[in-house]
């Protein structure tokens, strides 16, 4: 085998390299574990690599040759044929840990090897975690291993083994004991009894406590999984390996060994882990991970398997967590013969959310839903609606060219339809069956083969043909298509085609006000709709009724959602913009004031930094109004930080932003910051609404007007210069 690996690189420092040194350390033993354990993960780069390199090979071998000779010093510790629990207290203590006596190997992973034990003074059934590698470990494996003892250190709770003694073995090996628990992995414990859905609820509810609980004390799991959850005789489920565990963020702030994740690193079990932390990027992991493992863990429990099963590489995985909804838990164990509660579908899909924002604001919030789904109370998790939907895969799959346009809308409508299908409980399964139908029909209307549509047709033209196909099916299903006629009225505002959106949001608005009235959804879905009119009204210039319907759309949500929520925050937002336009000045700061305190208590995430934004915006749009142009500016410059957190730099809100911060300049006479500025928003706004939209009109406008000033100024130079 040729080794091509001529370059070298020392990853860690102090530590012996390894191999060629383009591999680290960490995934070496990986590999070499792997080869008697194939449910280690290896690195598909690794794999790769060491396809081609011989002294990474080579180092492979002897790290296995380690780890074997690890466990034969272990079995030759409690003597040949002799039962751990046979032997005398007095008989000598030779063994590799003082004061223990070591038994079988129970488990092996990634970051050590755990066997049972018996302290030998209190004659103390246990168990004992060595570090694998011992001295020969690398830097990083060894902060991991300390940072696991005192994170378990730490923590008290009936759910997660206790620690009760650590040190270094005579051989220089880091190791711990802690609390042995008979019992069975989570996995094997359901197969075995069959569990019902009703159980499994009441022992991830236990496990979601736990993970509050360590979650209080500033510490993230990392790895939750069935493997790391046994369930003791007694039916309870017990936490075990913190080995890669980690400090919140605030906890971190000041620990410089709370963290040993480097950038570009993964740690974790794939399967389990959350999109953001396959990315291998330290700061995106917070709480919100253990949250999206534990999604995979109940829906791995619910449905008999995991969600994106069919990954066929790394790559793979990641796109479909990244992009796709899995199947809801029951479509797949009804094939099995077993009932699951609507309720425990949208728990595990707001777990598996691959957006942080939109997953459970904490274990503690997950914990309190499932003792609302086990006591027979509403649980408080939200399935997405159909406007959030279809609006996100819109944005996703949005194409410029018509003719390709054509075809991703015939995306879009399957996605649609599929939501509907999933969004609705089985007794109106029928009724979103054929609003499914109705949409199908809607894009054969406009496809340019088999309807009236072309493939010259704009997307304004589209709507219209779909609005009116939808239109049809009004009187049969007037929730259903009531929904579709609201996101495609949201779409025509987005277009700036105010009469085609007044006629078909009003049309909607008012079958939905009909079946809220009647008792059909809740007032979260009434508010959506309310909030699509009051922009509506707010655009045709009516700002008194779009204040009052603000302010129904702000009770429902406040009733629904309470203060604390992006819908209610984005609503009073809102109303501010109405207050402000009709004059009252001080309503619209108090309504901004109350939007902002409750946008700092939302969780932190895309969802929430984009409302603050908008809060700041409207700041700043009211500073202008009142004449104070310096205060504008800030509040314009704090919006941008805000959007560019999450939000691409061509985004449209990035170019309206700008805009706005290129007018505020221009006012003050900053006019080479405004050139700038202004011809930035032009560039985003002609990308991403045309040449023909308000918004790139007025930003054209502003940059001719700036040029104009600099001229003026600058032939005002040269006139005093001569």
């Amino acid at each position: 085998m040729p080794d091509r690996c001529a370059e070298r690189s020392e990853y860690t420092e102090g530590a012996p390299l390894l191999g060629c040194g383009r591999i680290s350390r960490d995934q070496l033993e990986l590999a070499a574990l792997a080869r008697s354990d194939r449910e280690v993960p290896v690195d598909e780069r690794t794999v790769a690599h060491l396809v081609i390199c011989r002294s990474c090979v080579s180092a492979v071998d002897r790290l296995h040759s380690e780890h074997t000779l690890l466990q034969e010093l272990a079995t030759a510790s409690r003597g040949p044929g002799l039962p751990l629990k046979e032997r005398g207290s007095g008989e000598p203590d030779d063994g590799p840990i003082p004061g223990y006596r070591l038994g079988r190997e129970l488990h092996r992973g990634g970051q050590g090897a755990v066997f049972e034990a018996e302290q030998i003074a209190t004659r103390r059934r246990c168990a004992v975690k060595m570090l694998l590698g011992g001295q020969f470990a690398s830097a990083a494996q060894r902060a991991r291993f300390e940072r696991e003892v005192e994170v378990v250190a730490a923590l008290r709770h009936p759910a997660i083994v206790t620690l009760y003694e650590s040190g270094i073995s005579r051989r220089g090996e880091p190791w711990f004991a802690m609390e042995f628990v008979e019992g069975e992995r989570l996995d094997e414990h359901l197969r075995r009894t069959e569990a019902a859905p009703r159980e499994i609820a009441a022992i991830m509810r236990r496990v979601a406590d736990a993970v509050a609980y360590a979650h209080r004390r500033g510490v993230i799991h990392r790895d939750l999984k069935p493997g790391n959850i046994l369930i003791d005789p007694d039916g309870s489920p017990r936490l075990l390996d913190f080995g890669l565990a980690r400090a919140t963020p605030e906890a971190n702030a000041h620990d410089p060994r709370s963290s040993s994740t480097l950038a570009g690193e993964f740690v974790g079990t794939f399967a389990y882990a959350a999109p953001e932390q396959l990315a291998g990027d330290p700061t995106a992991i917070d709480s919100r991970c253990d949250l999206y493992a534990l999604g995979v863990v109940l829906y791995e429990a619910l449905a008999g398997k995991r969600p994106f099963e069919g990954a066929k590489s790394i790559g793979e995985l990641v796109l479909q967590k990244t992009t796709q909804t899995p199947r809801r838990p029951s479509g797949i164990a009804v094939e099995r013969g077993v009932r699951i509660d609507r309720d425990l579908d949208v728990i595990a899909l707001r777990l598996l959310a691959a957006d942080p924002s939109r997953r459970y604001a904490s274990a503690a919030a997950l914990e309190d839903d499932l003792a609302r789904h086990l006591d027979g109370r509403p649980i408080l998790a939200r399935e997405d609606s159909v406007v959030y939907v279809f609006t996100k895969t819109v944005r996703r799959h949005w194409i410029a060219s018509s003719a390709a346009l054509l075809f991703g809308l015939t995306v879009i409508g399957a996605g649609v339809a599929l939501a509907i299908l999933y969004a609705r409980a089985e007794d109106r399964l029928a009724a979103a069956n054929r609003a499914q139908e109705r949409f199908k029909l809607a894009l054969t209307a406009a496809d340019p083969e088999l309807g009236e549509g072309s493939s010259e047709m704009n997307v304004r033209e589209y709507l219209k043909v779909v609005e009116r196909e939808v239109r049809s099916g009004l009187d049969a299903e007037p929730i259903e298509v009531g929904d579709l006629l609201l996101t495609l009225g949201v779409i025509q505002l987005g277009f700036q085609d105010s009469e085609s959106a007044g006629n078909t949001i009003r049309t909607a608005h008012a079958a939905l006000a009909d079946g809220f009235a009647r008792g059909q959804f809740d007032g979260v879905r009434m508010a959506a709709a309310d909030v699509a009119l009051a922009r509506l009204q707010f655009l045709e210039g009516d700002f008194a009724s779009a204040e009052r319907t603000y302010r129904r759309a702000l009770e429902l949500s406040l009733q629904g959602s309470g203060a604390s929520s992006v819908a209610t925050v984005n609503i009073e937002r809102e109303l501010s913009s109405a207050l402000r336009e009709s004059g009252k000045f001080d309503e619209a700061l108090a309504a901004l004031e109350r939007a902002f305190e409750s946008s700092r208590r939302l969780p932190e995430g895309k969802e929430s930094s984009i409302a603050r934004a908008g809060i700041r915006n409207g700041r700043a749009i009211l500073a202008t109004r009142m004449g104070d142009e310096a205060q504008a500016l800030e509040d314009f410059r704090a919006a941008l930080a805000e959007l560019m957190r999450y939000v691409r730099a061509d985004d449209y809100r990035v170019g309206r932003t700008l805009y706005s911060i290129a007018s505020s300049e221009f006012k003050l006479g900053r006019l080479d910051d405004a050139a700038v500025h202004a011809e930035e928003a032009l560039s985003i706004l002609r990308l991403r609404k045309g040449d023909d939209a308000r918004w790139t009109v007025d930003a054209a406008l502003l940059v001719s007007k700036i040029e104009a000033a600099r001229s003026s100024r600058d032939r005002a130079r040269d006139a005093r210069s001569r």
